[in-house]
């Protein structure tokens, strides 16, 4: 019954968020405060909406996809984005909770502020993907949200378990070994300093570019690219309501099968599979066959086969202007990745400027550091390590993605991954440990190019949002994190 009234309460939360999460996707792009109006509106009249037919999901179908007042199509984007924040939220509550894929998470009551600050994320990434599908581009405004609740749920979650744990002779914290990935007393001092020195450096960035009268700085928007005065209409009859039923049917039907078996994951069978054991009939089983794994697969590939799907709209005219803009761009792309390795001057004079310091103390400074960082004001509350987690997630996961940034542009002359782009994997490694920074922008290039051969049937471009894939494989990540560098651990030791 506990299992059931939370999946309930997640998937509630998550059609919700997902609502929000539509007026976030129409307003920012549009220049629109999220705030003001208040209450959501037709994009085709412009008349408030009432209550009840503001109900995610339920009001669609209602309605019969069409508004109530000047019977305008609603467009297909809005119960999509509801289901689909619904199903993913439901699949992370599993995760951590359910099939307890993450280590160092144990789906205690205190364990709830990093399955919020996860929900946050993923919210964050389906706002901006979708933002990126309707007119690539990227509001890194959600990036400084996510990235901001993921630095203060760290700082706050800091339960003894979430700290390494001795697992046989593996006295490390190292994913798939329980614990989380924290800084050493060095490693926070060091990501604490570039932290300050980006802080620095966007401070000179936005004052030079106010000086310049070059106005918004707050979004990455490419020149020439226009955001659609409404999203693409799918049009009310009966095709989009079975669309609709359809994927409602599937989120719940997930949650059925979570409450049906709600066993958590054996990682011993992962041991056993990946140093290359055969069991008996007594033994381990298949680890994949367990049904919690066997969930969770599935609900990947639906969000893989959907967000492919909806990247296959053809939209011509967005991909002529992307295009466009990357061409005009790709003249001034080595001076405009020079002129970013001089903004991010500061960080790297104050990152190094600390190491030379650490170095001069010696050893004998280094208890004295590590006791601060240490410190438990309460309890098990360590809020220095949580708050240095965090940081040191933001610095390194927008490090891997600025780096890949600059080192490309400077070799191929054109503009290789977009700042948006390093602004969400800084997001995610805020709250997901750097660990998923590095997996994410590793799975996403894969991902992009098995999606191509779907998206090849029905749109022919050049062009293509790398947004979504990015989040699609952060969301693989955060999932699976555990489970792949287990197993890349346990075959190493073994070859």
């Amino acid at each position: 019954m506990g299992r059931l009234f939370w999946s309930i309460v997640i998937l509630a939360v998550g059609a919700c968020i997902g609502s929000f999460l539509n007026v976030v996707i129409y307003r920012l792009p549009r220049g629109l405060s999220v705030l003001r109006p208040r209450w959501s509106f037709c994009p085709s009249c412009e008349r408030t909406l009432f209550w009840y037919d503001n109900i995610p999901v339920l009001s669609y179908l209602l309605l019969g996809g069409r508004c109530r007042r000047c019977r305008s199509p609603i467009s297909l984007q809005y119960p999509l984005v509801e289901l689909g924040t619904a199903l993913v939220f439901l699949m992370l509550y599993d995760a951590m909770f359910v099939a307890r894929l993450r280590e160092g998470i144990g789906g205690s009551w205190a364990d709830w502020p990093m399955l919020a600050a996860h929900l946050a994320l993923l919210g964050g990434l389906i706002a901006l993907s979708v933002m990126d599908l309707e007119a690539y581009m990227v509001d890194v405004r959600v990036t400084w949200w996510v990235a901001a609740v993921g630095v203060i749920a760290h700082t706050i979650w800091t339960p003894a378990s979430s700290f390494k744990q001795v697992v046989g002779t593996l006295a490390v914290a190292v994913p798939g070994y329980g614990g989380w990935i924290r800084p050493g007393t060095l490693g926070a001092m060091v990501t604490g300093a570039a932290a300050v020195g980006l802080a620095v450096g966007g401070l000179c960035f936005l004052r030079r570019s106010q000086a310049e009268g070059e106005g918004e700085v707050e979004q990455e928007e490419p020149p020439g690219a226009e955001v659609p005065a409404e999203p693409v209409p799918a049009g009310g009859g009966l095709w989009p309501a079975l669309v609709v039923v359809l994927l409602l049917g599937l989120v719940v039907g997930y949650g059925v099968l979570l409450v049906a078996d709600d066993r958590p994951v054996s990682l011993l069978a992962l041991d056993v599979q990946a140093g290359g054991v055969v069991e008996g009939a007594g033994g381990q089983s298949n680890f994949f066959a367990q049904p919690a794994m066997l969930r969770l697969i599935c609900g990947v590939g639906l969000c893989f086969v959907g967000l492919a799907l909806v990247a296959s709209c053809p939209q011509p005219e967005a991909d002529t202007e992307i295009l466009e803009a990357i061409d005009a761009e790709a003249v001034d792309a080595r001076r405009t990745a020079i002129g970013e390795v001089k903004l991010l001057g500061p960080a790297w004079v104050l990152a190094v400027a600390v190491l030379v310091v650490m170095g001069m103390l010696g050893p004998r400074w280094q208890p004295a550091l590590a006791d601060v960082l240490m410190w438990e004001p309460v309890g098990c509350w360590r809020p220095v390590v949580g708050l240095a987690t965090g940081l040191g997630g933001w610095v390194i996961g927008g490090a891997i993605g600025w780096l890949a940034r600059v080192v490309f542009t400077l070799a191929f002359g054109k503009e290789a991954l977009g700042m948006g782009d390093v602004h969400i994997l800084a997001a995610a490694g805020a709250v997901a440990g750097w660990p998923v920074a590095l997996l994410g922008f590793f799975l996403a290039a894969p991902l992009a190019l098995l999606a191509i051969v779907v998206i090849a049937v029905r749109r022919q471009s050049r062009a293509l949002p790398y947004g979504p894939w990015l989040a699609l494989a952060f969301f693989v990540a955060v999932l699976f994190q555990d489970v792949i560098l287990r197993y890349l651990r346990v075959r190493w030791i073994v070859e």
